[in-house]
């Protein structure tokens, strides 16, 4: 894969004493120094470690379980581990492994921006290059702040500097010193100085920097008005709600060369993948497992690499292989609508009565869009199958490309249904496919999420690439997201232009969301006063499962309304339970993981104050 940024150099320490191996020359490096940047060589190899660090987050499951599990749109499926039920009941704890991974990765990235930005202007080297990596400095600060609050500006060598000196001393600095000291500056020269076309494929650019700084004002200002805390620069939150919809409006009015793509299904299309929508994304290569960083068709021998699979096409994916009238119809295959199963999260009920409800589908294809709703026969593909074509429910043939599993939109014709014997599904009694209706959803068995799933050019059923991890770009942000971030800060109070009311700005994504020939009947759907609410259930709709739900209630003070209770049928029972996760105000923020405290030298005292409080 050409022109896409990849490395295998890393920079791994803990307050830190960095290390790196420079893919252009190959030459592994103990102690990166400050004179490593004064090259346009080490410039752009710390770039693209910085780039290679996303991989990390976006795309394994662990991120997934952060932001999506615990959530309206999903809970843990019967093949959860401890970290997912954990996670769901919000018995959160500090070893967290996905917390440990966002913690100890952002902050070798965060150190190298600090050394290019430090050294870019004594290497010669464009300010867009420099821009770079004051985009990345922010974006990694954002994701601290959003997750864990109050996060250290100084790593060892002083506020924002290149840090060469090893220290197990830290401190952490208030939310608002983050946002005024880095976060909003670096994006603000990010936007002034990143070329609107990006250098090579998914680098960051323009674009992407108006999308990031207009999220981090309208957060900032929902902090700021939720915290009752005061901006160190003396503006309000409602300057801050005018300054994100002023850039993300702008960002909309000038976007090439990026624009929203013809219809919902081809935003996410495996074929279809670094489309002008996707702003930015977490790479990866099926090349080579080295270039990837992982060894993706197994854990392997090195279990550190492969936690930077991207497996989100296996975490919400439903057990398609199970037998029907003992018959196996359906093998695994490196194609979108199958892949792997792994059911580590499952959909709530909840998805699909509120967040898609069944009146809106006849119009809005973002539900086709985004699950696998039929699942079809693909035994006839085996190199090994002998020609005898199986039978399915009632002594029907299932031959290939048949129906073997359904999930009908609704609970009609339940009388028609028989239970099935091992308890996994029911059947019409004239038909030879399983079926689930929407109160009959399990952590066994749901509507695999599709728009994740892999393609590789081998995909013979059952084949050598059955099992391998994803190598499709992970999307981080996308420009459908602009017009909600926009619409957001509308709502809160922003002075609209004509044309851009928050009205205006969601009918653009709902009318690309139509049905062929009835993109006007959903913008007329949309109610005429827009409130936070019908915005958060947009952002679902358009954006589920992208690691941005979590965030998304825990800004908008939603999560206990939205998140408190959700339903769902045990595996292997059709008997829908209503359950409540016990949420707290702390779980406003996630505990700082404690691998950070094994590595500190603090006093006991100072121990305690660091963590977040109730943890």
């Amino acid at each position: 894969m050409k022109n896409i940024l990849f490395s295998i150099f890393a920079a791994v320490a803990l307050f830190l004493i960095p290390s790196c191996s420079d893919i252009l020359e190959e030459q592994p490096r103990s102690i990166m120094t400050p004179d490593f940047f004064l090259t346009e060589q080490g410039i752009e190899s710390g770039l693209t470690s910085v780039y290679s660090q996303l991989r990390w987050i976006y795309g394994p499951a662990g991120m997934m379980y952060l932001a999506v599990g615990g959530t309206d749109e999903a809970t843990y499926g019967d093949n959860k581990d401890g970290y997912g039920l954990d996670l769901d009941s919000y018995n959160i704890l500090a070893g967290n492994g996905g917390l440990t991974t966002i913690w100890n990765n952002t902050f070798p990235a965060i150190n190298t921006c600090n050394g290019i930005i430090e050294k870019g202007t004594e290497a010669g080297v464009e300010a867009s290059l420099v821009a770079e990596a004051k985009f990345f400095r922010a974006f990694n600060y954002f994701l601290l702040v959003t997750t864990f609050g109050d996060a250290p500006l100084d790593l060892g060598s002083g506020e924002l500097k290149f840090n060469t000196t090893p220290s197990r001393l830290s401190a952490r600095d208030v939310v608002e010193d983050v946002y005024t000291k880095t976060i909003l500056p670096d994006l603000e020269d990010a936007v002034d100085e990143l070329p609107a076309t990006p250098r090579t494929t998914s680098a960051t650019n323009k674009i992407a920097a108006q999308h990031f700084l207009a999220k981090a004002y309208l957060t900032y200002a929902w902090w700021l008005e939720r915290n009752s805390k005061t901006d160190p620069n003396g503006k309000s939150p409602a300057q801050y709600y005018q300054l994100a919809y002023d850039v993300a409006v702008e960002a909309l009015k000038n976007p090439a060369p990026f624009g929203l793509q013809p219809t919902f299904r081809e935003v996410n299309l495996a074929e279809n993948d670094y489309n002008s929508e996707i702003l930015l994304c977490a790479d990866h290569t099926a090349s080579s497992y080295l270039y990837d960083e992982s060894t993706a068709n197994s854990w392997g021998s090195n279990a550190s690499n492969n936690l930077k699979s991207n497996r989100s096409s296996f975490a919400m994916n439903m057990d398609f292989e199970m037998s029907v009238n003992g018959n196996k119809f359906i093998y695994r295959q490196a194609i979108q609508d199958v892949g792997r199963p792994w059911r580590l999260l499952t959909p709530t009920h909840e998805v699909f009565t509120k967040t898609f409800p069944l009146a809106d589908r006849a119009l809005d294809t973002r539900f086709d869009g985004t699950f696998v709703t039929v699942f079809r026969a693909n035994y006839q593909g085996r190199t090994s199958w002998d020609g005898t074509v199986l039978k399915g429910m009632n002594g029907i043939d299932i031959n290939n490309d048949d129906t073997v599993f359904y999930f009908p939109p609704t609970d009609a014709d339940t009388a028609n249904l028989l239970r099935e014997s091992s308890g996994k599904f029911r059947y019409y009694a004239d038909r030879a496919y399983g079926v689930w209706s929407p109160s009959l959803i399990t952590r066994h068995s749901y509507p695999s999420v599709w728009k994740f799933g892999p393609n590789r050019d081998e995909k013979t059923p059952d084949g050598p690439l059955k099992n391998d991890a994803s190598t499709r770009p992970f999307p981080i942000a996308k420009l459908s997201e602009t017009y909600l971030v926009a619409a957001e800060a509308a709502v809160k109070g922003a002075a609209t232009q004509g044309g851009y009311t928050a009205r205006d700005l969601v009918n653009v994504i709902r009318e690309r969301a139509g049905m062929p020939g009835h993109g006007a009947e959903m913008v007329a759907a949309t109610p005429a006063t827009i409130d936070i609410d019908f915005i958060l259930m947009e952002r679902s709709r358009e954006l589920y499962a992208e690691n941005l739900r979590w965030y998304d209630l825990t800004r908008t003070g939603k999560l206990e309304e939205y998140a408190g209770t959700y339903t769902m049928c045990e595996a292997n029972s059709f008997v829908a339970v209503t359950h409540t996760r016990p949420i707290e105000t702390k779980h406003y923020l996630r505990p700082i993981p404690a691998s950070q405290f094994d590595n500190m030298d603090n006093t006991d005292e100072e121990k305690e104050a660091y963590q977040n409080p109730g943890y």
